[in-house]
């Protein structure tokens, strides 16, 4: 019988994989890095982890097995999300440069990071695979918990790396044009890592 430390080397790996490799929070924090400061973005930052610790709950208490069977529900919580990370795509794309500009805007705020996680097919999908593979029956609830844990401390070094990543690259935005060719990069981005939830 495996038990929750048998699976830790694998679920760590998975954790890690999943939480650096590109999505529309790392983008969105990208951009935060580069338009405020990581400071500035940890209440996004903060809120993403958050949000996606209350997704790993809700897959463990079987909130997705109850979506499946009302699928009208589903639907509606998933376009809301949807709809809601659209607006802020969109909100990424048109922004204009960053210094000096008097629509500058503000980063996420706790709240909304959280609320982004609705309409994030990759976190649901990594949350889901997380609990569903790593968790043990005998164990279930001491594994939900590590689990937590470790993608939440993964989570957390990964969207640093991106919002580091974006300050980084804000010495280079040193012109409105880059600035808003960089913004509309992202967006871009973005806007094609939410192709997979149009799909389902």
């Amino acid at each position: 019988m495996k038990t929750v430390w048998d699976l830790m080397p694998a679920m760590s790996l998975f954790a890690f994989i999943t939480a650096i490799t590109p999505g529309p929070n790392n983008f969105l924090l990208a951009s935060s890095g580069a338009q405020f400061g990581v400071r500035q973005s940890l209440k996004h930052l903060v809120g993403i982890r958050f949000g996606i610790v209350c997704l790993l709950l809700f897959c463990a208490g079987g909130l997705a097995v109850a979506l499946e069977q009302h699928p009208v529900v589903y639907k509606s919580l998933r376009y809301a999300g949807l709809g809601y990370m659209l607006w802020l795509v969109a909100k990424l794309i048109f922004l204009s440069g960053m210094s000096g500009s008097k629509n500058r805007g503000a980063p996420l705020s706790f709240l909304q990071a959280i609320v982004f996680q609705l309409g994030n097919i990759k976190a649901w999908m990594a949350s889901l695979a997380l609990v569903t593979s790593y968790s043990v029956p005998e164990q279930y609830w001491l594994s939900v918990l590590n689990i937590v844990v470790v993608f939440t401390v993964f989570g957390f070094f990964a969207n640093s790396c991106w919002a580091c990543l974006g300050s980084w690259i804000k010495a280079h935005l040193n012109s409105a044009e880059k600035q808003r060719m960089f913004n509309l990069c992202l967006g871009a981005l973005t806007l094609v890592s939410l192709i997979p939830a149009f799909e389902l």
